[in-house]
C-alpha cells in the first residue's frame, strides 16, 4: 500500500477527521504505517479509541483504495495530498487542511488571491443583488471567487463569476457522485471546466447535515477573506466566518435590514467587528489587493480598464436614464469632469447616450 492509497483509505473511516489523520501521521510518521500497527499500537497512541482502532483496521477489507482511485480517475476527478505539489499553498496554511483533496478542474496562480462569498440559502432578492453585483465585480478585478455550490448566495456568487469571464471555486459538501443541490449539476460542470471543484470527501459520500461545516473551513481556508452577504443567526455563512477568523482571514460583511431576519446574522458580524462593505472596492483595499478593473464581461463593446474617477462614476449608472447634473451632483464632481468621464466611459463600453444628455449602464 503506498501513501495516496493509505490517505485515501484513512479518509474514507468515518471519525477519521483532518485533525485525528494529522496526528497519527505525526505518531506513525508514515500513512501505511497506520495499517500496519496492532490494534493495541493504535490506542496506545493515544488518538484512538478501541471502536475506532478497529474501524481503521477493517478499513483494507471494507473499502478498496485502488478502487477509489480509479474510479475518480474515469470521471477526471484528481486526488491531491497533502504532499502534493499542485495542493494550494494557501490551503497549507490553516490549522487543519484535508491530507486528501478531491479536485475536477486546475488550480491556477491566479487562485492564490481568492475572496470567499457566502451567504444564505434563502436569501432575499437584496441578498442575491449583493452577491452577483460583489462577485461580478471582485471577478473582474482578477480574484477567485470561492464559494459552496450551495442554493442561494452560492449560486449566485459562481454564477456572476463565470458570467463575467473570472474564476471561481466551488467546495462541495458531498462526494462527487452526490451533487448538492442537484439542480446545480450544469453549474458544477460549468466550473470544472472553467475553475476547479474541491471535496475532501470520498466519491460516494452523502450530502449529509454534518459534512458542510467541515466543508466551510475550506471555504474560508482557501480565501484570503471571506464576504457573508446575507445570513440569519442559523446560517452556515456564520461558521464560514468563524473558521475565517480562526485561521487569520478577514472577515467582511454586507449590511441589511435591522428588521430582515436574513440580514440579522450579517448586521451581528458588523457588532462584533467584521469590517462592513459596500462595494466590492473596500475589500480590495483592506486585502491591499492592486489590480485594474477590466471590462471583459460578454456583450460589451471595446475592452478597457477603469481608473478611479471613471469607476466612480460608472457606479452611479443604472437602467434609469441620468442628466449630467444628477451624476455631477452624486458624485461630488463639476460637470465639466463628468462629462469628460462619461465620453470615456462610453468610448470603454461602460456608458450609452440617450438623447437630451440622458446617460444609462451600457447593456
Amino acid at each position: 500500500m503506498n501513501t495516496l492509497e493509505a490517505l485515501v483509505l484513512l479518509n474514507m473511516v468515518e471519525g477519521i477527521g483532518s485533525v485525528r489523520l494529522k496526528k497519527l501521521m505525526e505518531f506513525f510518521k508514515e500513512a501505511p504505517r497506520v495499517f500496519e500497527a496492532s490494534a493495541h499500537e493504535l490506542t496506545s497512541s493515544g488518538i484512538l479509541n478501541s471502536a475506532m482502532a478497529k474501524r481503521v483496521l477493517d478499513a483494507p477489507r471494507r473499502y478498496s483504495a485502488k478502487q477509489e482511485i480509479q474510479n475518480a480517475a474515469k470521471q477526471g476527478v484528481r486526488i491531491l495530498t497533502l504532499f502534493d505539489e499542485g495542493y494550494p499553498n494557501i490551503l497549507k496554511e490553516i490549522y487543519d487542511p484535508p491530507f486528501v483533496l478531491y479536485t475536477k478542474g486546475e488550480f491556477i496562480a491566479a487562485d492564490a488571491n481568492a475572496v470567499g462569498v457566502v451567504g444564505s440559502r434563502g436569501a432575499s432578492p437584496y441578498g442575491l443583488s449583493c452577491a452577483e453585483i460583489f462577485s461580478s465585480k471582485l471577478s473582474r478585478y482578477g480574484l477567485t471567487v470561492v464559494s459552496g455550490l450551495a442554493r442561494g448566495i452560492d449560486t449566485v456568487s459562481h454564477r456572476a463569476a463565470l458570467n463575467s469571464n473570472g474564476r471561481t471555486i466551488a467546495v462541495l459538501g458531498s462526494g462527487f457522485n452526490n451533487i448538492y443541490p442537484p439542480e446545480n449539476e450544469g453549474l458544477f460542470n460549468e466550473i470544472a471546466q472553467k475553475g476547479v471543484v474541491v471535496s475532501q470527501f470520498s466519491l460516494n459520500t452523502a450530502p449529509l447535515a454534518c459534512n458542510f461545516p467541515i466543508r466551510n473551513r475550506i471555504i474560508s481556508g482557501l480565501s484570503r477573506g471571506v464576504l457573508v452577504v446575507e445570513a440569519s443567526f442559523k446560517s452556515g455563512a456564520l461558521i464560514t466566518a468563524r473558521f475565517a477568523l480562526e485561521q487569520g482571514r478577514e472577515v467582511f460583511a454586507i449590511p441589511g435590514k435591522v428588521t430582515s431576519d436574513t440580514s440579522c446574522g450579517t448586521n451581528e458580524l458588523i457588532k462584533q467587528g467584521a469590517k462592513m462593505v459596500t462595494k466590492p472596492e473596500e475589500i480590495l483595499e483592506d486585502l491591499q489587493f492592486n489590480f485594474t478593473f477590466i471590462n471583459d464581461q460578454p456583450g460589451q463593446k471595446p475592452e478597457g480598464s477603469l481608473n478611479a474617477k471613471e469607476l466612480s462614476v460608472a457606479e452611479l449608472l443604472s437602467d434609469e436614464p441620468q442628466y449630467i447634473d444628477h451624476i455631477s451632483e452624486q458624485s461630488g464632481l463639476s460637470a465639466s469632469d463628468i462629462m469628460s468621464i462619461l465620453a470615456q466611459l462610453e468610448l470603454k463600453g461602460f456608458a450609452k447616450q440617450l438623447p437630451g444628455k440622458n446617460f444609462i449602464k451600457a447593456s
